[in-house]
């Protein structure tokens, strides 16, 4: 089965609001198997949503619509509906008599304008909406119909914007009855396995003849500031069978770049290089001068992080290094903040004071400014200690100082990963 997501509402088209209804929708279809084939967003303009039902329709199987079911005047989804199925809204008694139950438990009076909430398109299914007052609406647009041209019942279905009233929708209501639609079609299997500490590039170049690996399916290289994704996605008869090709293609993906894969799906670098602390009974401690404490924020991100996180020091300063760690003053004066003298000291330092397994320092100028032509914007130093010693590693990553800072996290997660997990 193929999907188009559509949201409505200028709140989204003009950036106010995040789309995060698209997202997760994109993500519960995926798992069962089905194809989104179109994200879609439009404005509260009737014509151009009549205009994307059509246009989405000629391109999926099933076309998921998200708000604009508010009773307000700027909410037309209804309307649209209405206007394209060249249907008339009804009195749904059930839903009116929910609204009244809503609205008594509520200890507030029911207006005019919510009642017309009750008022649907006659050729819809109601969906009752337990979290809210808009009810979704479930169309069958039959095969050979005037909306419909293919030779495949389509599906359309209009849901409330509001997050948690469309995830009950989906959960409870759009999905299990789409899984029963569906169980006879080709079903999309995919897994990402997550690599790190090598390149694109490299990374395919390691793998090599993809062709003779995929078996006519496919594989996407997704680079990131943690490192590079690998998404395999499968299309089969059925879900066993594509897990069975998953399987076999993960397994030889894995045989020519296990070194460099650290996780798959949903696991999250951070939670890792947490377990893998947890797991060897080790504790870190964390010096930071220009993440300010982004490194220790995801060291403890996880559930159970006070097993291994001991505390951590924003030294921002150079007083704040020498007084808190014991940066030596003239490492300072000679070197500087961001060097590689003073990231071995910050690490060795935080590691001495809270008595930690590793101690993880830190250092860098993330701009805009402050850059020199011997250290430009986007230099970072970043030091490990343990038991065994001292070392400290230099990272040039650009111009961006919230990316500089997110990149700096990363490479003081990837240190301690190789670190801890000894790759």
């Amino acid at each position: 089965m193929t999907i188009a997501l559509l949201t409505i509402g200028d709140e989204i088209c003009i950036g106010q609001i995040v789309n995060t209804n698209a997202a997760w929708m994109a993500e519960a279809c995926s798992r069962e198997g089905w194809r989104v084939v179109a994200h879609s967003v439009v404005g509260d303009e009737l014509s151009q949503i009549i205009d994307e039902f059509k246009r989405l329709l000629g391109v999926a199987d099933a076309v998921l619509i998200t708000g604009g079911l508010g009773p307000t005047h700027d909410d037309r989804t209804k309307t649209a509906l209405l206007e394209f199925l060249h249907d008339n809204a009804v009195l749904h008694e059930p839903t009116l008599e929910h609204l009244r139950s809503l609205f008594r438990r509520l200890g507030r009076e029911m207006s005019e304008r919510n009642a017309a909430q009750a008022m649907l398109p006659s050729t819809c299914e109601v969906l009752q909406n337990d979290k809210g007052t808009a009810a979704g609406m479930w169309f069958t647009l039959k095969a050979g119909s005037d909306y419909n041209s293919s030779k495949r019942d389509k599906i359309m279905v209009s849901m409330p914007g509001v997050p948690y009233e469309m995830k009950h929708l989906m959960q409870d209501r759009v999905i299990p009855r789409l899984r029963e639609l569906s169980q006879n079609d080709p079903v999309m299997r995919y897994t990402t396995l997550l690599t790190t500490g090598i390149a694109e590039s490299t990374l395919a170049d390691l793998i090599g003849d993809v062709d003779a690996i995929l078996e006519g399916q496919e594989l996407a290289f997704l680079p990131s500031p943690g490192g590079v994704k690998l998404r395999i996605t499968v299309t089969a008869e059925n879900r066993d069978r594509a897990d069975e090709i998953l399987l076999r293609i993960e397994e030889r993906i894995r045989s020519r770049a296990e070194r460099f894969i650290y996780g798959k799906d949903g696991d999250s670098y951070d939670a890792i290089v947490g377990r893998l602390l947890a797991e060897r009974s080790l504790t870190i401690a964390v010096a930071e001068s220009c993440t300010a404490g982004l490194l220790g924020a995801a060291l403890t991100a996880s559930r159970g992080a006070s097993a291994y996180f001991l505390g951590g020091v924003q030294c921002y300063s150079n007083e704040a290094k020498i007084q808190f760690i014991g940066v030596k003053p003239e490492t300072l004066r000679q070197h500087g903040a961001v060097s590689e003298e003073t990231a071995l000291e910050l690490a060795s330092g935080i590691r001495e004071r809270f008595q930690a397994s590793i101690g993880v320092s830190i250092t860098g100028i993330a701009g805009p400014d402050g850059g020199t032509p011997e250290k430009p914007v986007g230099t970072i130093w970043v030091g490990i200690a343990d038991k065994n010693g001292t070392e400290a590693h230099k990272y040039t990553v650009g111009g961006d100082r919230a990316v500089n800072r997110e990149r700096a996290v990363v490479a003081a997660l990837q240190l301690i990963y190789k670190k801890v997990s000894g790759v």
